[in-house]
């Protein structure tokens, strides 16, 4: 039986702007050289909806970590939910209703597969975005920042230590 209202987490509004606000401040180095493609788009948008999940990824790589957030004892702090960093239609979909409202630019190189960027409308509403929330998530991507410079494979190497079970 489903219960009689929407999850938060599936709400394909709030989905579209986390993966905005994700390509805003990590789309490209300071140099401007592109850096998101399909799997830094799925590990970024698990660690910046898991600050607990982040703060232990950042401590990791020897990045300076988050102080303790309001989320340190919360259900979803301690869960063992994978589902998100795996389900791939669903960011397809969000990437999908990105591009066919011209807030992202697709480019394709060889080495790196499709590469994300925001257009200067999508740039124009992340700036708008400005609840709690949101700025929140804004923080938490400027956190990653730093990790621009890692492969994916490193990347994918310390999230999986983080969640291994039993290591929450």
């Amino acid at each position: 039986m489903r219960l009689p209202f929407i999850e938060p987490d599936e709400d394909v509004y709030l989905n579209i702007s986390i993966v905005m606000i994700i390509l805003y401040y990590l789309g490209s180095t300071k140099r401007g050289v592109l850096k998101m493609n399909n799997e830094r788009l799925h590990i970024y948008d698990y660690l910046v909806r898991n600050p607990r999940k982040l703060n232990k990824f950042l401590n990791l790589l020897g990045k300076d970590g988050l102080s303790n957030t309001r989320d340190d004892y919360s259900v979803s702090a301690i869960s063992y939910n994978l589902d998100p960093l795996f389900d791939r239609s669903r960011m397809k979909d969000i990437l999908t209703i990105l591009a066919s409202n011209s807030l992202i630019e697709v480019t394709y190189k060889n080495k790196s597969g499709f590469l994300y960027s925001l257009t200067e409308d999508g740039k124009s509403k992340v700036e708008c975005l400005r609840c709690a929330y949101f700025s929140e998530i804004k923080f938490f991507s400027q956190q990653l920042f730093p990790t621009l410079s890692l492969s994916e494979s490193k990347l994918n190497i310390n999230l999986n230590k983080i969640i291994t079970i039993g290591n929450f």
